[in-house]
C-alpha cells in the first residue's frame, strides 16, 4: 500500500502499534520504512504526533480525570487575560501525565522483546508490496518468493555458522544445499530448519499460527518453550502440517502440488534480468529443467511480467524476445536453441 497522507498512515493498525511501541514486528517494519522513505517523513511525524497525543489523553482520562480537565481548561483560548500560574499548572500537568505514560509503557513491555527487535537497524530487510510479490536471490544461492505484504529479516551473520532469517507472512524458499550451514526460518515461536530443500511457509499476522508445505528435501519444525526448543515434526516431500496458537498438532498431510505451483506462478516479474537468472527462476516457478545450447545467449537480459501464464506462454514470449526457439524433450525438460 502507498501512503500519501497523514490520514492513510493513521488508518493502518500496524503503524499505530509502531507509534505506541507495543508490537515488535510492526516496530521493526516501520523503522525500516521510515529509513527507506525519507520523503514521507512529514506525514509520518504528523501521524505519530496525533497518535501519541490521543493516547496520552486516553491514558490520562483513565488514570487522572481531574488532571485532564485542568489541562484542557488551561490551554483553551480565552478572551480574558491568562495568568502565569495557569501556564505553570498546565505544564506541571503535562509533565505529570508524561511520567505516568512512561511508567505505563515500561510496565506493559517489561516482558522483554522478541527476536525481531535485534534486526531493526540492519540492512538485510525485504518487504513485498501490497499488490505484488517479491523475488529475492540470496547470496548463498538460495531463492525466496515473498507473498504480498510479507516481510523478511536476514541475520547479519547469515552464513557464518547458520543461515538465519525471520519471516512475517507467506513465503516460498528454494534452499541451496550446504550441510555445514543449516537454513533456519523463524516465525514467532516456531523455527523451520532445512539444509537443501524447497518449502512454503504461511505465518499468521500475530505469528502464533504456522503452515508448512514441503516441496522437496526434508525439514524439521520446532517450537520455543522458554529457553528450550522442542521438536514438533519432521516433514518428507509433498507433506504439509499446521500448528495453532493452542499448540494443537495436526497430522502430516499431503498437499496439492498443483495449487503450490499455481501460487508460485501467479505473478513473475523480470526487470533487466540476465537470461541465466531468468531460466533459473523459471525452473523454480514451474518445476522444470531448462537447458540453453548457446552459452553466449546467457549474457542477454530480459524484461517481462507474467500473471497466471502457462509455462508454454512464458517460453514463447521469452524465446521471441531473445530470438531463440525451444522444445520439450519430455514433460519436465526444455531445450532452448
Amino acid at each position: 500500500m502507498e501512503f500519501n497522507s497523514t490520514e492513510e498512515f493513521l488508518a493502518d493498525e500496524s503503524f499505530i502499534d509502531y507509534c505506541l511501541d507495543i508490537n515488535e514486528t510492526h516496530i521493526v517494519f516501520w523503522k525500516n520504512y521510515v529509513e527507506n522513505n525519507p520523503n514521507k517523513l512529514q506525514y509520518i511525524n504528523e501521524a505519530k504526533d496525533q497518535v501519541k497525543s490521543l493516547h496520552l489523553l486516553l491514558l490520562a482520562e483513565q488514570l487522572k480525570p481531574g488532571a485532564v480537565s485542568l489541562l484542557k481548561q488551561s490551554l483553551q483560548p480565552r478572551k480574558n487575560r491568562l495568568y502565569p500560574w495557569r501556564y505553570i499548572a498546565a505544564a506541571a500537568v503535562v509533565l505529570f501525565l508524561m511520567a505516568i505514560v512512561f511508567v505505563f509503557y515500561r510496565l506493559q513491555n517489561h516482558g522483554g522483546h522478541s527476536g525481531l527487535a535485534s534486526y531493526a537497524s540492519h540492512k538485510y530487510f525485504y518487504q513485498a508490496g501490497a499488490s505484488q510479490k517479491k523475488a529475492i536471490n540470496l547470496w548463498d544461492g538460495s531463492f525466496v518468493i515473498l507473498d504480498r505484504n510479507a516481510s523478511l529479516y536476514i541475520d547479519s551473520a547469515f552464513g557464518e555458522q547458520e543461515r538465519v532469517m525471520h519471516l512475517s507472512g507467506v513465503a516460498y524458499f528454494k534452499v541451496a544445499k550446504d550441510k555445514a550451514h543449516p537454513f533456519k526460518v523463524y516465525t514467532g515461536d516456531y523455527v523451520t530448519t532445512a539444509v537443501g530443500t524447497a518449502f512454503k511457509l504461511e505465518s499468521s499476522n500475530d505469528q502464533k499460527k504456522l503452515k508448512v508445505d514441503l516441496e522437496e528435501g526434508k525439514v524439521t519444525v520446532e517450537k520455543r518453550k522458554g529457553r528450550e526448543w522442542s521438536l514438533l515434526a519432521t516433514l518428507n516431500p509433498k507433506e504439509s502440517i499446521s500448528f495453532g496458537d493452542r499448540f494443537k498438532l495436526f497430522q502430516n498431510q499431503k498437499y496439492s502440488v498443483q495449487k503450490l505451483n499455481d501460487w508460485k506462478a501467479q505473478e513473475i516479474i523480470f526487470k533487466d534480468a540476465p537470461l541465466k537468472e531468468v531460466l533459473l527462476q523459471l525452473e523454480i516457478y514451474y518445476n522444470v529443467a531448462i537447458e540453453i545450447e548457446d552459452s553466449d545467449a546467457g549474457k542477454e537480459t530480459f524484461n517481462g511480467t507474467f500473471k497466471h501464464d502457462s509455462l508454454r506462454s512464458v517460453m514463447e514470449m521469452l524465446c521471441f524476445t531473445v530470438n531463440k526457439h525451444y522444445k520439450f524433450t519430455d514433460t519436465n525438460h526444455i531445450i532452448i536453441y
